[in-house]
């Protein structure tokens, strides 16, 4: 059974808006009591597990949405694809453990890591118990927003009741762990009523491990460019610690934004794939141009408030130490629409329909150059350099796939193109504005919420003015919901 599209994107919503909201918590206080150094020291060691964690997922989490969507309306197939996605995930698993205290325990990553290696070291078995793909896969958000919500609230909770000084760092590693381990462990209970058992020998290991590994390619190139860089720092830059503090905390913000632009992909990938499987090819190319409008709509204006505040917001969510990171997240600004695109066209579209080979091709050629790059421009520029081939990097992805799309006519680049005029227009307009109103204003939480908000009434009048279909058809819906509750509520209280 098809859910709605509204229904589930309000509960993706509500899951990436506390996602997004529980870090602008954070953040600030743990840049302070941690400071740059502390920072730093957990990305890199968060960088060398999050290797640990890729082996031992090897791509199933795509895949596995992906293939219980195919299966969804058959409880017997859906059961058998479970089964044998857990299972090769176990011994995926245990491999990757292997490998991860093998090198600990013998050459090691460093004195000063250690500890928190082995502590974060936790992530990599509660990867086996992650069964988000099969809710995924079925278009079940509202479990999953759910989860989302209470493990959010509980992680909030045991940072500032457990860490209080530079010492807890080994205690935040642990908050991390342990939480990212229940949040995957409290999905199983019900899990258990939608599937069936089913005897090992009619399952077929083998079938998924070819497609789930051309999945795995992808996810690896991704991970080289957005983790490595942090390795890469901790081993070539002349202050690892301090550069790898401000490179992380730029890219955590970067990427909180980036949660606005991607956050319909998990909603998208499950109908493009059974629209694909079942043959409707006009809703999937009306689910990518939607998408696609989405991307403009709200990546040129994060583009333009980050080249116009990036400083005043560094000065008051860091505080003192992290001088490089507004340059960080003006250069890295880019990612908004490179990967906007990127997670259009590679996700939404190319694996969701089982044409993993572009994505591979995109995201591998991408990975090449960001490798290279960084042993360029990290001894020279540290973690400015870094950030500049972050950048690139999501750029060459775009546009691999962008004359992928283009040349087996998926979908229109040009219509796609042309739906980018107004929101430029009004994105450009938008950035004098704000530039200029923050020339005349001092730094601190106050103007930049206050700027923020006089840039996001620009940039919607704007488009009111202009008659932007996509933006108009937005407001609608959302009016639409808002009358629809009022009427229940009105219903409710005359009975």
């Amino acid at each position: 059974m098809k859910k709605s599209l509204k229904v589930n994107f309000i509960y993706n919503l509500i899951s990436q808006i506390l996602v997004l909201i529980i870090p602008l918590i954070t953040a600030p206080y743990l840049s302070r009591v941690l400071g740059e150094e502390g920072n730093g020291q957990l990305s890199y060691a968060n960088s060398i597990i999050t290797y640990f964690t890729l082996i031992a997922n090897l791509g199933f989490n795509f895949f596995g949405q992906r293939e219980i969507s195919r299966k969804r309306d058959n409880i017997e197939e859906k059961s058998k694809v479970f089964f044998e996605i857990i299972i090769l995930r176990m011994f995926c698993t245990l491999f990757s453990l292997a490998i991860l205290y093998g090198i600990l325990f013998t050459i090691g990553f460093g004195e000063n890591y250690t500890l928190l290696i082995l502590i974060l070291s936790i992530q990599v078995p509660a990867v086996f118990l992650d069964i988000t793909f099969y809710f995924q896969g079925i278009e079940d958000f509202k479990s999953i927003a759910i989860r989302s919500v209470l493990m959010k609230i509980v992680g909030l909770v045991c940072v500032f009741v457990f860490v209080k000084e530079k010492e807890d760092l080994w205690i935040y590693a642990l908050c991390l762990s342990l939480t990212t381990m229940f949040s995957n462990l409290i999905m199983w209970p019900k899990l258990a009523k939608q599937i069936k058992t089913v005897k090992l020998r009619d399952l077929n290991l083998k079938r998924n491990i070819k497609p789930a590994f051309f999945i795995f390619l992808p996810t690896l190139a991704v991970t080289i460019y957005s983790v490595l860089d942090k390795t890469m720092i901790g081993l070539l830059s002349p202050n690892p610690d301090y550069d790898n503090g401000c490179y992380e905390q730029a890219y955590k913000i970067n990427s909180m934004a980036l949660i606005l632009i991607t956050v319909i992909s998990p909603i998208m990938i499950p109908r493009n794939t059974y629209d694909y499987t079942t043959g409707n090819l006009d809703s999937l190319r009306k689910h990518i141009y939607f998408s696609s409008n989405y991307v403009w709509l709200i990546s040129l204006p994060l583009i333009a408030g980050f080249l116009a505040l990036s400083n005043n917001l560094s000065s008051w969510f860091l505080g003192e130490g992290y001088a490089e990171v507004p340059l960080m997240l003006m250069i890295m600004s880019i990612r908004f629409l490179a990967a906007g695109f990127g997670v259009t066209f590679g996700d939404q579209l190319f694996i969701a329909i089982g044409k993993e080979k572009y994505a591979v091709l995109a995201t591998a050629s991408s990975a090449l150059i960001n490798f290279g790059l960084n042993f360029w421009f990290i001894p020279i520029y540290g973690a400015i350099g870094a950030a500049i081939t972050t950048a690139i990097s999501e750029v060459l992805v775009a546009s691999i796939l962008s004359i992928c799309v283009w040349k087996y006519k998926y979908v229109s680049i040009k219509h796609i193109l042309g739906m980018s005029w107004k929101y430029i227009l009004a994105a450009g307009i938008m950035f004098i504005s704000i530039f200029f109103i923050q020339r005349n204003m001092p730094y601190g939480i106050c103007s930049f919420i206050v700027i923020t908000m006089i840039g996001a009434i620009i940039y919607g009048i704007l488009l009111l003015v202009l008659r932007d279909k996509f933006f108009l058809s937005l407001i609608r819906m959302g009016w639409t919901i808002v009358q629809k509750k009022l009427r229940i509520e009105r219903q409710e209280d005359n009975e």
